[in-house]
């Protein structure tokens, strides 16, 4: 199967719908004290993790599509609600999974010039997008050791699992 920078992040963008799916149906299980309890992470509690994985992805999102930087700061909670930033989140994650399907692969290697703190950055969107991904794994491995430090339930997120159940969503040879 050829190489294709569009179905490799495509399949990461279809694999962040399907774990923060299952991730955040056990947040909403959650009772709201337990959704504000602090566990002890950086960001402390289950609403800042959630909103901060929104906020960074906003954030980005905007650099890479060109739109107007939004002024958040990362540690802002744009949603004390949980239910509220899970539905945002379920948006924001089809309109990233919308925009690599609109490309083609060409773009993946061009240049993105962007303002972060007064300085200007320019970056291949393979680098802002593996970068992307990255993110919300590691803070989905917090925001997962959370949820189980509370209930200790422990679930299957790894991309293993999405990968052999959903090839048909991303493989050249299935498309």
């Amino acid at each position: 199967m050829p190489y294709s920078f569009k179905n490799h992040y495509l399949m990461f963008a279809h694999y962040n719908r399907w774990v923060n799916a299952k991730l955040y149906a056990a947040v909403e299980d959650l009772s709201p004290e337990q959704q504000h309890r602090d566990c002890g992470t950086y960001f402390k509690s289950i609403i800042r993790m959630i909103n901060h994985l929104y906020v960074g992805d906003v954030l980005w999102l905007d650099r890479i599509c060109g739109s107007k930087p939004s002024s958040y700061a990362l540690d802002d909670v744009l949603y004390p609600n949980a239910a509220e930033c899970i539905q945002a989140r379920t948006a924001l994650d089809l309109r990233l999974l919308e925009y690599i399907q609109s490309l083609e692969d060409c773009a993946f290697t061009q240049d993105i010039q962007y303002i972060r703190r007064d300085q200007v950055y320019c970056e291949p969107l393979t680098e802002i997008l593996a970068h992307v991904f990255n993110h919300q794994s590691h803070h989905r491995g917090q925001l997962h050791g959370m949820i189980y430090q509370l209930t200790g339930i422990s679930l299957e997120l790894d991309l293993i699992f999405f990968q052999r159940a959903h090839a048909d969503l991303y493989r050249i040879d299935h498309l």
